[in-house]
């Protein structure tokens, strides 16, 4: 992916794709990033490093539209004055500051403005035309990977895509939901199914985050009749961000004790009983004091109430089970290094974050032998069917026992495992999104007037219009994405009877900018009582070039009938922008 070609004023000087990164959660997210989160942070992170802020822009849902995401950066005193002189400083405009901020930083301003004193006025120039938007434009990319079934703008997608032109690409992290619905709570099954079915509509291409995760998103797609579209394995990266070393002294009152690892949230699925049950096994066989510590590092999910005071009344484990809910990357990555070995039981993954971090920190690791966590682990690991507590505790008293075994496992991880960076992560993403773009250019755009676009007097005949002898707009619309180019437009149809006289015009911007205006007249060139003829119009009625100068987001083709009968087929929109 290359980096757009830039002139002295900072401008993109040709059209070209910004990709965009929907950071909605991030942005909403007021804990420590675990899961879904992280993979959004890094993923973006990953991104702009990869591609340079020229092509990389972070936004977020606002109002009922993606808008670039802005951090809030201290300005100078003359931009703080300038600002202060054009906004008020309150909460209300607290985001309209962000922006006014940046223009006032990016584009040119009086260059005796530091001079200036309060009295004086602040003349500002921000040119309109060719400047970096704030929003995704036609043929850009929008990449999603984000908690969007919780979100509003996921129903929206569709019309993101079809009618703003954006190339959307979203994620699938698993299926669970409709595959396990039990372990779901309240009506998550049904929504889930629903959601699966419009993101898979409203989208250009979906990340899956394995091969186990992309076999079942495409065979729900088969078993629903959703369309089919392009999909792509996403390996997720498996390295912790982690500066400055700060690690809680709740997390160092561990340091010198033997502890097994478990880093998930606490739900059912996850299947932290089998551990639970399995500990209480080998405490009621006599082995509590050679155990050490389970440490659970997660918040408690839906449905794991009774499990959570079985483990705090239980006498036979007390003592023994840990919890930790809120820990820092530091905090995270301190127990992945001084664990004896890392347990991950789950039920299903998509992936399994946790045993690949487990793997990059050296660590041998026991894991559930279900969904994808084998595309995880390969042959480092050692698996267990999750619901045999019995095979748990034999695994784990026989690592306890024979430390020797425990240090053969990691000796065989380091020599082996192939850590995944976020970089590579980025990487498959990038090439993903060339590929979408290349892909799925609309063009040629065929739009049926029955379908596709409005009208005030004609008669909607499956996918054709016909005016029946009305005077008026026979066909407007459909306010849709265009983005700079050179295009043809040819229009379809054919008088009936005798000519007919059009207005034709391509018109945006609310109709107030006038790309095209012309006078046709139309004559019959079938016999009128074909039932064929509306479908056999090879040769167009009327065609037209335009040139679009700047990206338009509601282009309008309209027909204005002033006499006679005529019916509208098809439109065809050629995309004839000389290839750069």
């Amino acid at each position: 992916m290359t980096r757009p070609p830039m002139n002295t004023s900072g401008t993109r000087s040709k059209p070209d794709f910004i990709v965009w990164m929907n950071v909605t959660t991030s942005a909403e997210w007021s804990r420590p990033a675990v899961g879904i989160v992280r993979v959004e942070q890094s993923l973006a992170k990953a991104l702009e490093d990869l591609l340079g802020s020229g092509r990389f822009r972070r936004c977020v849902w606002q109002d009922g539209r993606f808008v670039e995401c802005l951090e809030q950066k201290s300005a100078s005193p003359t931009i703080k004055a300038a600002m202060d002189s054009i906004l008020p400083r309150t909460s209300a405009f607290e985001l309209s500051r962000r922006f006014l901020q940046r223009a006032l930083e990016r584009y040119s301003y009086n260059s005796a403005f530091s001079d200036l004193d309060e009295s004086d006025a602040i003349e500002v120039s921000i040119p309109l035309e060719n400047e970096y938007p704030l929003e995704p434009q036609p043929g850009d990319v929008l990449i999603s990977v984000g908690l969007d079934w919780d979100k509003p703008y996921s129903s929206e997608f569709f019309n993101i895509k079809k009618k703003r032109g954006v190339h959307v690409i979203t994620c699938c992290y698993d299926l669970i939901p409709v595959l396990f619905p039990q372990y779901c709570v309240g009506d998550v099954a049904p929504r889930f199914r629903e959601y699966f079915s419009t993101l898979t509509w409203g989208s250009a291409g979906v990340l899956c985050i394995s091969e186990q995760t992309r076999n079942d998103y495409l065979s729900l797609c088969r078993s629903s009749g959703s369309p089919a579209v392009a999909t792509c394995v996403m390996p997720l990266g498996d390295t912790l961000q982690s500066g400055k070393v700060d690690v809680s002294k709740e997390i160092t009152a561990l340091e010198g004790q033997r502890f097994l690892l478990f880093v998930s949230t606490i739900e059912r699925r996850k299947n932290h009983e089998v551990l639970y049950r399995a500990y209480h096994i080998l405490c009621e066989k006599g082995h509590k004091e050679s155990l050490p510590k389970l440490v659970f590092v997660g918040m408690p999910g839906w449905g794991v109430g009774d499990l959570l005071k079985d483990i705090e009344l239980d006498p036979l484990t007390q003592g023994l089970i840990v919890q930790f809910n809120h820990v820092s990357d530091d905090d995270l990555n301190w127990l992945y290094q001084q664990a004896f070995f890392c347990v991950y039981p789950s039920l299903y993954e998509g992936w399994g974050l946790p045993v690949a971090e487990a793997l990059v920190h050296g660590k041998a690791v026991l894991s559930s032998d279900k969904g994808s966590l084998p595309e995880v682990g390969g042959n480092l690991v050692k698996y267990l069917s999750p619901w045999d507590a019995y095979a748990w505790a034999d695994a784990i008293l026989e690592m306890c026992e024979h430390p020797e075994r425990v240090a053969a496992m990691e000796s065989k991880v380091k020599q082996g495992y192939k850590k995944r960076t976020w970089k590579q992560t980025a990487e498959v993403v990038s090439a993903f999104a060339e590929s979408v773009v290349a892909n799925q250019q609309r063009f040629p755009l065929t739009l049926f007037p029955g379908y596709d676009f409005s009208s005030e007097i004609g008669l909607h005949a499956g996918p054709v219009l016909c005016n029946m002898g009305k005077r008026g707009y026979l066909m407007h619309g459909p306010y849709w994405a265009l983005g700079v180019g050179k295009y043809r437009i040819e229009l379809f149809g054919q008088a009936i009877d005798k000519s007919a006289t059009l207005i034709i015009d391509f018109l945006s911007d609310g109709a107030t900018r006038v790309f095209y205006v012309r006078h046709v007249t139309v004559e019959p060139t079938h016999d009128a009582d074909s039932p064929a003829r509306i479908y056999h119009c090879p040769v167009p009625i009327h065609s037209f070039d335009i040139s679009v100068d700047r990206p338009i987001h509601d282009f309008e083709i309209r027909c204005f009938v002033r006499s006679g009968n005529v019916e509208l087929t098809r439109v065809n929109i050629f995309d004839q922008t000389p290839a750069r």
